[in-house]
This record gives C-alpha cells, sequence and structure tokens, in this order.
C-alpha cells in the first residue's frame, strides 16, 4: 500500500486515538495498513486502539470494513479491554464473511 492523504476529517478521526502516543494519523494508519513497522506500539495494538477508541461509521470512513475484519485476529483480541467491542467485532466480520462468501457463490 502506498502512503495515503488524509482529509481533515479522517486525520481528526484517528487523533482520538493518540493522545497518548507520539504519531502523526499518518503514521498511526500507515502501522494499520502495514506500511510502517514499529516495535511499539505494534499492529495488533493500534488496531486494538483504533477500535477501542472510534465508532464503527467513523473508521469505515478511513478503512473498509473488510480490510478491519481481515486484522481482527487473536493478537488484535488481545489489546481490546472490553468484551463488547469484541463481541462486536465477532459479529460484523462473522456478518461480513458470510455476505463475500454468499456473493461468491
Amino acid at each position: 500500500m502506498e502512503e495515503r492523504n488524509l482529509t481533515e476529517e479522517q486525520r481528526s478521526i484517528l487523533r482520538q486515538c493518540l493522545w497518548d502516543l507520539n504519531l502523526t494519523p499518518e503514521e498511526f494508519l500507515a502501522i494499520i495498513e502495514g506500511r510502517l513497522t514499529r516495535k511499539w506500539p505494534d499492529r495488533a495494538f493500534c488496531v486494538a486502539r483504533l477500535i477501542e477508541s472510534v465508532n464503527w461509521f467513523e473508521i469505515v470512513q478511513i478503512i473498509s470494513p473488510e480490510f478491519l475484519c481481515s486484522l481482527w485476529d487473536e493478537a488484535v483480541k488481545r489489546n481490546v479491554r472490553f468484551k463488547t467491542l469484541k463481541e462486536g467485532m465477532d459479529f460484523a466480520c462473522r456478518i461480513l464473511r458470510q455476505g463475500s462468501l454468499s456473493t461468491t457463490g
């Protein structure tokens, strides 16, 4: 993936995740998208922080639901502190997968 030019609205959404991190919104998104690797914060931490800090409808203004679900793995789940968020992500990703299977089959 190549570097993305974020709108001011997207930058503002991502800033909700950065209150204690010394990263720009662009760097934070680059870690999530796999274009930038850091020992800390790592990708799993950044994805979890995004899920915990920003509501679903704002997240999907920046990254696709399908991409977000492709990142939803055990490493990310370990970093998410709230059971309701984990259950919500499990549900959303399950529905998305079912939808993609029915349109390809």
